[in-house]
Parts: structure tokens; sequence; C-alpha cells
């Protein structure tokens, strides 16, 4: 009878082991996974207030003075945006203009981007626009010929550090005009990095 109790007695001791074996791992676990976790949310955009907007200014052939597309970034509150955080990009099938901050962007300010047409006379240029501008794209064509073949635009704008997409839409354009791609006989543009100003 006494080996038998003996034998018995050993359980209680084994199990605390497991049991403490198995709270050590756990907890070990756990602590990479919380630790990676917050790393990972230390990279994302701390804020949520920018806000962007497109507008189109549609006309008729031979009126291509008002053809125009107005982007507008705004910071709606809260924290200021670092230049190098926000990246926004325009595409119209292979063409894209991509536009970027040169400067901080604090709460209540907005920035804008502005692409219109150029018939390479310069008497289609809206008089309040420069084509010289940081922030003016003179690429919109009014020849079907000379443009995608596509009634709508993407626009994106992407927290560059994390790579986080903050903002993703397919807007439907007129398709009476379009972002030029290029001469032909020239080499064809395709991407236009201009400055939000």
């Amino acid at each position: 009878m006494r080996g038998l109790s003996d034998k018995r007695a050993a359980t209680p001791a084994v199990g605390i082991v497991l049991i403490v074996a198995i709270t050590v791992i756990l907890g070990g676990v756990v602590g990479v996974f919380a630790f990676g976790v917050v790393d990972d949310l230390g990279e994302k955009p701390t804020f949520a207030a920018l806000e962007l907007t497109f507008e189109e200014e549609p006309a008729s052939a031979p009126d291509y003075g008002k053809f125009r597309w107005e982007l507008e970034l705004t910071n709606r509150g809260g924290e200021t945006v670092d230049a190098d955080e926000i990246v926004v990009y325009l595409d119209h099938g292979n063409q894209r203009v991509t536009g970027t901050l040169n400067r901080s962007l604090r709460a209540g300010e907005t920035v804008e981007l502005t692409v219109v047409h150029n018939n390479q006379g310069g008497n289609t240029i809206p008089g309040d626009v420069n084509c010289a501008d940081v922030n003016v794209a003179c690429r919109l064509a009014g020849d079907e010929a000379n443009y995608p073949d596509d009634d709508q635009i993407r626009l994106q704008m992407i927290h560059e550090p994390s790579e986080s997409t903050l903002y993703r839409e397919q807007i439907s354009i007129s398709g009476e005009y379009g972002i030029f791609n290029g001469n032909p006989s020239d080499i064809d543009i395709t991407d236009e990095t201009l400055t939000f100003a």
C-alpha cells in the first residue's frame, strides 16, 4: 500500500512544473506578438484628417481654355503632416501625374494641383495659371487620339513611411479630354511629378 501511495504523490509536482512551463511559454509568445504589433502600429499614420478632392471643369471643343482638373489636399485638423509623408497619384489610363509636398501641412491648410489644356501655342492656358508653376501640369488634350481612352481617373493618396493607402477612388470624367500622352515623334511623357502649392 505504501509503495502505491508514493507513486501518486509525484503527480501534483509534475503537474505544477508543466503548468509553470506552459505559462512561461505562453507569456513569451504573447510578449513577442504584443511588441510586434506595437512596433507595426508605430509606423502607421497617426493623422486621419486629410481630405483629397478632385474637380473637373468640363468644356467642349474648341473652348479648350476651360479644360481644367483641380486636386485639393486639405488638413482638416489634428497633427501637422510632414512634407515627406504624403504622395498623391492621379492616373488616367497609363498616364500619371504625381503630387508631393515640399513643406509641412498644418491643420486648416489647403494646397492644390492643377492640370490644364495646352496646345503648345499658349492661347488655351487659363490666365490664372502658369505652366512653369510647380503645381501646374499643362497636359490636358482635347483630341481623343492624344490621351487614354478611359472615362475614369484613379486618385490615390499614400502614406510613404508605412506605404499605407489613405485614399483610393475611381472617378468618372467627361471623356472630352484627358492627360496628353506625348507626341509620338518625341519621348512619351508617362509620369510628371508636381508639388502641391
